[in-house]
């Protein structure tokens, strides 16, 4: 089997009412096409570029899952469908990579650089 990225954009007034059962439901949409979900979580929210659906932010809702090829079609097509997805990508990931991004999305906010705080200034007359 095959390991894809699928990155969910979510309606973010139902994601927020209940944010298990939104989670639970993208879960459901990769395991009833016969994937195993290696890892999910949370992404960001963020003020779309433009309007979908009359949305103006949405969810984004990583996850990491195991799929035959020949299923992720169903599950695209489920998604287009589903209320709670207002946009979906799903891409195959090299299997190179696959162990290191899965172990990334495990980590969350872990592994995330922080920045530099700002720079002192050069004194006057240097």
């Amino acid at each position: 089997m095959v390991v894809y990225e699928g990155m969910f954009i979510l309606d973010p007034s139902k994601f927020v009412r209940d944010p298990g059962a939104a989670a639970k439901q993208v879960d459901d949409l990769i395991t009833a096409n016969g994937g195993t979900v290696l890892a999910a979580r949370l992404w960001d929210e963020r003020k779309l570029a433009y309007p979908i659906a009359g949305h103006k932010k949405g969810v984004y809702w990583l996850t990491y899952f195991r799929m035959p090829g020949g299923n992720v079609a169903t599950l695209e097509r489920q998604a287009e469908i589903n209320d709670l997805v207002i946009r979906k990508l799903i891409l195959r990931v090299d299997p190179r990579l696959a162990d290191a991004l899965v172990q990334h999305a495990l980590a969350g906010d872990a592994g995330a650089r922080r920045s530099p705080g700002p720079t002192p200034a050069a004194p006057a007359g240097a």
